[in-house]
């Protein structure tokens, strides 16, 4: 019978330990859970007044976001969100799609625009009264890399003032207070709100690091914040769409106190012969452009037969499954879904209207004209190893823009420091519009850290650079103000000449505002113009 009773014995301590065990648990994760809940409960709510914001313009597509304020739909998001924007839509989270009007208020300094939603009745978020102390919680709302609706939390790691921020980040035109946190940002994330645990703003997500400095995410401030929204209250309403409300990123880029590289003439010779490759090569550049726009239109279609869920076990927002050649696309959420195929659909817009400029096979050989146009969009490969060679770069990724034109890019997993037109609005993860590029060479730049690097430096060739190879030098500017219309008659403007761009000319008013208008769609006066002054050939 011993036997009987140790094993009681065992059995009741058994049982004691596992009741103490419980109330442990209970006693410390109970309120654990509750502050999970309470956690949960607040980002749900904010989440309602944060959008993700589709932006167009001149230079291609990006994404961002944004929080609404108040009920009458005032925005708040950055100035290089709505850089040169063309138009802007809103994505809420239940995937209401809203078009931005306009602008109220531009604060470049403090990257602070305050713009309205066209609509009333949003739902708005509370900013916070006081700034946030040292260490304490927040939570990063936004559309990272286009990833619709996510939250990352950190603490802040300190309250930097204008001249201390000024120096750490080589921006020495910005101006206010600053929020460093350490909870993680990236591209898309870019105007979204920092909110504590009330679910109030203490900060709007404006500036995140690379690389190893990954605490070195920065906000402008929620003081900041609330004067912009004051200063905008008895401001007019600026349109967007008719050009003059666009946001202005002049004083505003990434700037820093020197240059790394700087943008050197490319040889005449190397033009030249990416011109006569181009010219070698044209009939395999357009299939293969052609067979580019074909497969885009597969995938568009592709993409919209996607399910909108996420098969089991994977964190990705859109995910592909390739099962005996057949592809299939997953996407997070109706709303992921709506924005990638309307990304794509883009995309295969742009190339089908570059394919009709294009004749895949002339009768004769292809006029300037169309060489141009090809070698715009899809010239001969580039290879970073031929230095002192023109290629056209396709397939880049930015990594970090330095200053107005500088940048590190990523292709085919190496990094090349790269001359652009401009790095306004560029964002980390962001693709390189394709265009041809100079391969300068290997050069030792000087680190801010005081260490040197060996880099290859790429320029990009801009479209007046490949114009003036192709067809020549021509002072196409003019001083001479006549009316310029269209083959309908339907648009008319007094204006001079200022360039030609590409397909387009541009013309400047008597008010000094510029606008860019087709060559194709000039009036045949116009042309006739054009041809006395050498900058085109009339039909």
């Amino acid at each position: 019978m011993p036997s009987v009773s140790h094993s009681r014995t065992t059995s009741q301590k058994r049982l004691a330990w596992l009741v103490f065990c419980t109330l442990v648990s209970m006693l410390v994760t109970g309120p654990f859970l509750k502050a999970q809940d309470d956690l949960s409960e607040v980002i749900s709510k904010s989440e309602k007044s944060v959008v993700g914001i589709q932006v167009k313009s001149a230079k291609g597509e990006r994404l961002g976001s944004g929080f609404v304020v108040k009920q009458s739909g005032v925005l708040v998001t950055n100035v290089h969100v709505l850089s040169e924007a063309t138009s802007a839509m809103c994505v809420f989270e239940n995937g209401i799609q809203v078009p931005i009007k306009g602008t109220y208020h531009i604060d470049a300094a403090r990257d602070i625009c305050i713009a309205k939603i066209d609509g009333e009745g949003f739902p708005p978020i509370a900013i916070a009264s006081g700034l946030p102390r040292k260490g304490e919680q927040v939570i990063a709302l936004g559309c990272p890399q286009g990833l619709s609706f996510s939250a990352s939390r950190g603490i802040v790691s300190a309250i930097r003032p204008q001249e201390e921020f000024r120096d750490m980040v080589g921006r020495p035109k910005a101006e206010g207070t600053w929020i460093q946190v350490d909870a993680a940002l990236s591209g898309g994330n870019s105007g979204g709100p920092l909110i504590n645990a009330r679910g109030e703003v203490v900060g709007m997500s404006t500036l995140a690091s690379s690389g190893n400095a990954q605490n070195l995410n920065f906000g402008i401030s929620n003081q900041d914040i609330s004067e912009a929204i004051a200063k905008a209250e008895n401001a007019p309403l600026v349109d967007l769409q008719s050009g003059i409300g666009r946001v202005d990123m002049a004083d505003n880029r990434p700037e820093s106190k020197r240059s790394l590289i700087q943008k050197g003439e490319i040889p005449k010779a190397a033009l030249e012969d990416y011109i006569a490759r181009g010219r070698r090569e044209y009939r395999e550049l357009v299939k293969d452009l052609r067979k580019e726009a074909s497969e885009a239109k597969k995938k568009l279609e592709t993409m919209r037969k996607g399910e909108s869920r996420i098969p089991a076990n994977t964190n990705a927002s859109v995910v592909v499954q390739i099962h005996r050649d057949v592809e299939k696309y997953f996407f997070r959420d109706e709303s992921t879904k709506r924005t990638e195929v309307s990304k794509q659909q883009s995309y295969v817009s742009s190339l089908d209207q570059i394919v009709k400029q294009i004749p895949v096979q002339p009768k004769t050989e292809p006029d300037d004209d169309a060489i141009m146009a090809l070698l715009s969009h899809a010239g001969p490969w580039l290879d970073p190893r031929d230095v002192n060679k023109v290629g056209f770069l396709r397939g880049a990724v930015s990594l970090t823009a330095f200053n107005e034109h500088e940048a590190v890019v990523l292709l085919n997993g190496s990094p090349f420091l790269m001359w652009m037109d401009s790095t306004a609005g560029l964002s980390e993860g962001e693709a390189i519009k394709p265009a041809p590029v100079f391969v300068v060479g290997t050069q030792t730049i000087k680190l801010s850290d005081g260490r040197q690097q060996a880099v290859t430096v790429l320029n990009t060739v801009t479209e007046k650079e490949l114009r003036s190879a192709i067809f020549g030098e021509s002072k196409v500017a003019t001083s001479e103000f006549r009316t310029w219309t269209d083959a309908t008659g339907k648009f008319s403007m007094d204006a001079k000449l200022v360039e030609i761009s590409g397909p387009e000319v541009v013309l400047e008013g008597q008010d000094g505002k510029r606008k860019r208008v087709p060559i194709g769609k000039l009036s045949k006066e116009d042309l006739r113009f054009l041809g006395k002054i050498g900058a085109s050939k009339p039909d």
